[in-house]
């Protein structure tokens, strides 16, 4: 009887992992899913003027130049995120993501941007996985950032800027609630030809720690090291002002400068509320700009000595209504402030901005 018993128990396991094994081979090759959104916000500083420089915009000063109705603006913020994962063979997975935002502003619609950004991620596929590796690569393909002075002309123009980066990542997990990543990257920024003195390229390197406590919170720190090239700084002509002369914005000189970029994020669910499937979220920056040309004050009064501290923050809200869909909130505090060896450097370059949106998310799978 006992002998029974056991070549019956066996016969079911058997049977059940080989159901369990024509499951997974039935698993199709190719899943794909969709995530769109979208925000409105409201934007109280849409150039990231100085508080100068919004002061002469509101008494209509003739001296700043400018095409902007408002300082401020209403922003429709639209994204799509689709996917593609693939069960590759060698128990590998890959995903292919593609993600496009398009912000569009009520009363200064010139100012309307785009961003692409494309992902391949590899990682093995089982549970528990230990490694990761992901390359990608982003374009703003148009960004306008505000009027300046050309130099050689003497005339006023609207300066514009396309942006490019390659960046990749090598992940891995020596724990199970910790994961170590690298980052590298390099990048471009040219501007349009009135202004092709501003381009520049920049590489840069880091480093992220991602961790998920017991009681659910994950805490994310990440700082990279940016170099960034001023290719046009060596093009002839003077800088638009010296010392002695009208204060008014600008970035001519040579712009080279090292840059740390440290961020830290706290992502938890929210208990105790009637609300389920409540996520609250923290995030913060702080970039550290350092000028590092060799040029006399007198001759690059904007870059000489200069330090840029620049630092956000952003609260924000997430709830899971359905399955598919999810209502957001969020609020964001932006400042730079700029110490100089030109004083007056600040008061052009110092700003605040703050925004405040809500919106709502629609995923597939």
């Amino acid at each position: 009887m006992n002998r029974l018993v056991i070549i019956v128990v066996a016969l079911l396991l058997l049977g059940a992992s080989t159901t369990e094994a024509r499951q997974r081979r039935q698993l199709p090759a190719l899943e794909w899913g969709l995530k769109a959104g979208l925000e409105g916000i409201y934007n109280d500083n849409i150039l990231r003027l100085s508080e100068s420089d919004i002061n002469a915009f509101h008494r209509f000063d003739p001296a700043f130049r400018t095409p902007v109705e408002t300082t401020d603006d209403a922003e429709t913020e639209l994204t799509l995120s689709p996917s593609i994962d693939w069960r590759a063979p060698a128990t590998t997975m890959v995903a292919l993501q593609y993600r496009f935002k398009a912000v569009g502003r009520a009363r200064n619609d010139y100012t309307n941007y785009q961003t692409h950004g494309v992902s391949l991620n590899v990682r093995p596929r089982v549970r528990g996985y230990k490694w990761s590796v992901r390359a990608g690569v982003f374009t703003i393909p148009s960004f306008y950032l505000r009027v300046y002075r050309d130099r050689d002309l003497g005339t006023y123009d609207d300066a514009r800027f396309a942006n490019w980066e390659y960046t990749g990542n090598v992940s891995y997990r020596p724990a199970e609630p910790l994961w170590l990543s690298v980052i590298a990257g390099v990048g471009t920024y040219y501007y349009n030809a009135r202004f092709t003195e501003y381009d520049s390229e920049y590489r840069e390197v880091g480093g992220e720690a991602e961790y998920t406590t017991r009681w659910d919170p994950r805490l994310t720190l990440r700082y990279v090291r940016r170099i960034s090239d001023n290719l046009g700084s060596t093009q002839p002509g003077g800088t638009s002002f010296g010392t002695g002369g009208p204060l008014e914005d600008t970035e001519y000189g040579d712009g080279d400068f090292n840059e740390d970029d440290f961020r830290l994020s706290v992502k938890t669910p929210v208990k105790g509320l009637p609300l389920k499937l409540l996520t609250a979220s923290l995030d913060s920056r702080l970039r550290r700009r350092v000028y590092t040309t060799d040029r006399s004050l007198e001759a690059d009064p904007f870059h000489r000595g200069r330090l840029d501290n620049r630092w956000e923050i952003t609260p924000a809200l997430s709830w899971s209504a359905t399955s598919v869909f999810e209502l957001n909130a969020h609020f964001t505090y932006e400042q730079r402030s700029v110490e100089s060896d030109y004083s007056p450097v600040a008061l052009v370059k110092d700003f605040v901005r703050r925004e405040v949106g809500i919106g709502v998310t629609y995923r597939i799978n």
